[in-house]
């Protein structure tokens, strides 16, 4: 079961690389290209949990305060 897992994640990557320009190119480029990509988009998607809940907390403060 875990075999046709790790095969179903290796055929979406196969075919993100044959849709873009990392067609053609070195395996570690597109293994370092995909890598970073997976790690901005997790800063960035977690950056953007952690914003919404500091601003839900500021403005239980504003509220909880009368600013």
């Amino acid at each position: 079961m875990l075999n046709g897992k790790i095969l179903e994640h290796m055929d979406v990557l196969t075919v993100i690389i044959q849709n873009t320009a990392l067609n053609g190119m070195p395996k570690w480029y597109q293994a370092l290209t995909l890598t970073l990509f997976a790690i901005i988009a997790t800063l960035a998607i977690s950056m953007y949990f952690r914003i919404a809940l500091q601003a839900s907390e500021m403005s239980e403060m504003a509220m909880r305060f009368g600013y």
